[in-house]
């Protein structure tokens, strides 16, 4: 048997996020969710279900908790903070779509260094399809960006 309390602690400093198609929501239901409701995938039900199961047990159920809703009315200001670089994705054809762009716009307005990559014609995990284009592109994208916060 292992004794663990004999191994090393490794700290780690993140130097970069790389946040592809990131799963946020909240109580305002948001034009990308209601024009794209019943989207293969992603939609407002499943949504719902899954922020409901994620939360911790106990916890009242508001798609406005800071868990769902990092850049909601219970954000915490992070422009103080030591925050890495982030590349956020977003697509055109993703329920979440708006919110992604309020977490790339909400990293924006507090200070930090943070890039929007856009695919308007894909739906959400429209990566793990190989054989489109944009799944190749992004991972180039991935690359570069990891490159860029390498170098620094």
């Amino acid at each position: 048997m292992t004794n663990y309390s004999n191994l090393y602690m490794i700290r780690v400093k993140v130097i970069g996020v790389i946040a592809i198609q990131p799963f946020f929501g909240g109580e305002k239901r948001m034009d990308s969710e209601t024009r794209l409701e019943g989207a293969p995938i992603v939609s407002v039900k499943r949504t719902d279900w899954m922020w409901k199961a994620f939360l911790p047990q106990g916890e009242e159920f508001n798609r406005d908790h800071p868990i769902i809703n990092v850049s909601g009315p219970k954000a915490v200001d992070i422009s103080k903070i030591e925050f890495p670089p982030t590349m956020v994705v977003v697509a055109g054809f993703d329920a979440l779509h708006d919110w992604q762009k309020r977490y790339y716009e909400w990293l924006k307005n507090s200070g930090k260094e943070v890039y929007l990559y856009e695919y308007p014609t894909m739906c959400h995990a429209f990566y793990i399809f190989p054989e489109l284009p944009e799944s190749t592109q992004l991972f180039y994208q991935v690359n570069e960006f990891v490159r860029k916060v390498l170098s620094k």
